[in-house]
């Protein structure tokens, strides 16, 4: 019947006035708040990580396209891709066979 009394008493709130865990709020409000910003500092963690992760994503999204781009220009700007460029278009321009000569004055 003891063990009755306790839960009935914790229930009705008769040991949560009493003056022994009167003097342990601050503790007791000190350890929630500690738990609650524990909690938080982890969403806050797992937040970032997520953002670092998308960066991490752009990043090499862009590291492609530059890739891509670089070489596409690469290739275009060929002598050879140049000089087939020009004779589709109907150029009459022809390659330099001769090296290039110095001039002295």
């Amino acid at each position: 019947m003891a063990n009755s009394h306790d839960i009935q008493s914790w229930l009705n709130g008769d040991k949560l006035r009493s003056k022994a865990l009167r003097e342990q709020y601050p503790l007791i409000g000190l350890i929630v708040g500690l738990v609650f910003l524990y909690i938080l500092t982890g969403y806050q963690s797992a937040k970032q990580q997520h953002h670092l992760t998308d960066t991490k994503k752009e990043m090499l999204d862009a590291k492609f396209r530059y890739m891509t781009i670089s070489a596409e220009l690469t290739n275009t700007t060929r002598q050879s891709q140049v000089i087939q460029v020009l004779h589709e278009q109907g150029s009459n321009l022809q390659e330099n066979t001769k090296p290039p000569t110095k001039i002295r004055n």
